[in-house]
């Protein structure tokens, strides 16, 4: 949840170049890999631990490759605007996850 929050905040001051370009970088990546599919894999119930990774990695990837499929299809290159669609239906599934108890 603090990735992707990050991640935005990093885009909306236009951080770049040196040390936290590539913090940024890291921190965006990290979060659109690991968010959506955290996101979902927090219904999960009793799941063995294989299961819930893949379904995080699997989850966050999809998501990924799909936005980018979309804004190449499209010719509407916009990947700050994705970012902020995917944390906003991201990060608030994240926090009910953080605060409800399994």
């Amino acid at each position: 949840m603090a990735a992707g929050v990050l991640a935005c905040l990093m885009s909306v001051l236009g951080v770049s170049g040196g040390v936290l370009g590539e913090l940024r970088f890291l921190v965006t990546v990290g979060f659109l890999l690991l968010g959506p599919g955290w996101a979902a894999a927090g219904f999960l119930r009793r799941a063995p631990a294989a299961h819930v990774w893949l379904l995080t990695l699997g989850t966050g990837t999809a998501v990924t490759l799909l936005i980018g499929q979309i804004m190449v299809m499209t010719k509407e290159w916009h990947p700050s605007a994705a970012l902020y669609v995917v944390a906003a239906l991201s990060v608030p599934v994240l926090a009910r996850h953080a605060v409800v108890a399994t």
